[in-house]
């Protein structure tokens, strides 16, 4: 037994009872958890000691509706529910109830396994009684079934699974796949009517289109409006995510989101010299699977969108069978730079709290997959918990601050540059030079904390001003600065780095949150020499109210000239 409410309640595998309520079979049900016909349970007794006696624990329910859930749930538990009616054949939405502090996994079934019908990934919810949906399509042929819930992994409360046909619910567009911008579910639009007068009647302005294979585009696209999409990701992983648009104009942007996170920064649309002329731009991030709502927030206006593609690139568990796909990209690297808040912090108390915010800090770190990643103010517990959350296929230079795919890249050379130190004590610079395993191409990165005062900064740009050339062979070795510079973009310490040496800086935005959801100056800069840039993203994921560490990540992928 464990203490009530320190762990989610038992989920057992059911076999799920109800009454459908139907005079004919019916193509959509709910089954509470609670009323399960069948279950096993590895504990005795019901912990939550309310509705039913038996070994399922069972408790009252915070969510909305009230009733009961089934909690304390444990690794092989399952529940079983009798009466599932599919009365024709075709694609169901599965969806269950779930309630987690860090996440876990179930799996669903049908006559006791002898149909699988897979696996639902759960992310944690932020409490046992904080509420949510997660879904998947599944095709199940005309019958009645008993449907089991089984846990692959235990850590959740089960409130209810609803099984709904296709047919009276929106089941989202499978991805990988295409998603059409003409077919959205949910829309703000600041004008009234269809300007362009096609396919549907409501605000969205929607036209025939003259890129290749027809259709439509939605255009008279104006800051502030935002198209939305039921999405249903069908396997979870590294997707490319491209759109494609067409503008007259130069300076349009816009953000792709994932139930209501950013994927990445703002993306540029491109002057493609007129409306119809399409292009395309992509970034790349990672996917939960099952049902997921996009939208496509318009920063700005006077660009038209035809489509976005969602290509599977390949997992995101730290496998080997991910490494093809996150580290062989030809003339490519992936570079992120993150201050993640040192542990012994005075007053990083409730979700500021180490240990309430590490799991969340290294989802924000899988969203675009670096390859090589620079931290500030890491501890050993910090930097030992992030490695090897991300999996055994990374390695660490030799002062921990830099982390590196190790089936991409051999260690060739690493040093420290002592900086100039300021109120907090020492400054550094690590520095590690890298040679990547598929073509032998060498880099140098060098990762920063500079101090909070002028003068700090200004001595520690200096010192790698004319160090840094003697590192890089005279700037003939590509070259990767970045860190947390505690200096303001156009300072006199940023600007030593932009017009006395040939970095490059490749980011400009606001970085530091300060515990906020929203960044307020720019303190963290990627800079680069002898690259180019395909992308970069400030990763403003967060979970709760409060971001994983007071500075938002920023990724970059890099093209080796």
């Amino acid at each position: 037994m464990h203490p009530f409410l320190k762990r989610p309640a038992r989920l057992l595998p059911f076999i799920l009872f109800a009454s459908l309520g139907c005079a004919e079979m019916c193509s959509a049900a709910r089954f509470q958890a609670e009323d399960y016909t069948a279950a096993f349970d590895t504990t005795t007794g019901n912990v939550g000691n309310v509705y039913r006696t038996g070994d399922v624990d069972i408790q009252a329910t915070n969510d909305t509706g009230g009733g009961f859930n089934v909690g304390w749930v444990e690794p092989t538990e399952w529940l079983s529910f009798k009466n599932l009616s599919i009365p024709t054949t075709g694609d169901y939405l599965i969806s269950a109830r779930v309630a987690s502090e860090s996440g876990g996994t179930l799996s669903l079934d049908l006559n006791g396994g002898s149909i699988q019908l897979g696996q639902l990934a759960i992310t944690g919810t932020g409490g046992w009684q904080n509420w949510k949906t997660f879904s998947k399509v599944v095709r199940i042929n005309s019958g009645t079934y008993n449907l089991g819930v089984y846990a692959t992994t235990g850590g959740w409360n089960l409130n209810w699974v609803d099984v709904v046909s296709c047919q009276q619910a929106d089941c989202g567009h499978a991805i990988p796949g295409r998603v059409e911008a003409e077919r959205y579910s949910g829309f703000l639009d600041t004008t009234a009517g269809n300007t362009g007068g096609q396919l549907r009647n409501d605000n969205v302005d929607i036209e025939l289109t003259n890129d290749s294979g027809g259709g439509y585009n939605v255009g008279w696209i104006d800051a502030g409006e935002y198209l939305r999409y039921n999405l249903n990701v069908n396997t979870k992983g590294r997707y490319k995510i491209t759109a494609r648009v067409a503008s007259p104009n130069s300076g349009a942007y816009f953000k792709l989101k994932i139930n209501g996170r950013d994927l990445g920064s703002r993306i540029g649309v491109p002057n493609t010299s007129n409306w119809q002329a399409w292009q395309n731009v992509s970034i790349e991030a990672s996917l939960d699977q099952g049902m997921q709502e996009l939208e496509a927030y318009f920063e700005t206006g006077n660009f038209n969108l035809n489509y976005v593609d969602f290509e599977y690139l390949g997992p995101t568990d730290g496998s080997s069978s991910s490494s093809s796909s996150s580290s062989s990209s030809a003339g490519t690297l992936k570079v992120m730079t993150y201050n993640v808040r040192t542990t012994p912090a005075g007053g990083d108390i409730g979700e500021r709290y180490w240990d309430n915010r590490k799991a969340e800090l290294v989802k924000a770190i899988n969203i675009q997959l670096p390859q090589v990643i620079g931290f500030q103010e890491a501890t050993s517990e910090q930097h030992d918990y992030i490695r090897n959350n991300l999996g055994s296929l990374w390695s660490s230079s030799p002062a921990r601050q830099i982390i590196y795919r190790n089936d991409a890249f051999d260690a060739v050379q690493s040093g420290i540059i002592e900086l100039i130190a300021d109120e907090w004590g020492r400054r550094t610079s690590e520095w590690i030079k890298l040679r990547r395993k598929s073509d032998s191409r060498e880099f140098l990165f060098l990762n920063n904390h500079w101090g909070v005062d002028g003068n700090s900064q200004q001595g520690s740009a200096n010192i790698i001003r004319d160090r840094i050339a003697n590192l890089n062979q005279n700037w003939s070795v590509p070259t990767v600065l970045l860190g947390d510079l505690n200096a303001i973009p156009s300072s006199g310490p940023i600007n030593t780095l932009m017009k006395q040496t040939q970095l490059i800086n490749l980011f400009t935005g606001n970085t530091f949150n300060g515990w906020s959801a929203t960044a307020n100056v720019q303190l963290d800069y990627i800079f680069a020499s002898k690259f180019t840039v395909s992308g970069c993203n400030l990763i403003t994921y967060r979970e709760g109210t409060t971001p994983p560490s007071d500075h938002f990540p920023i990724f970059c992928e890099l093209n080796f000239l």
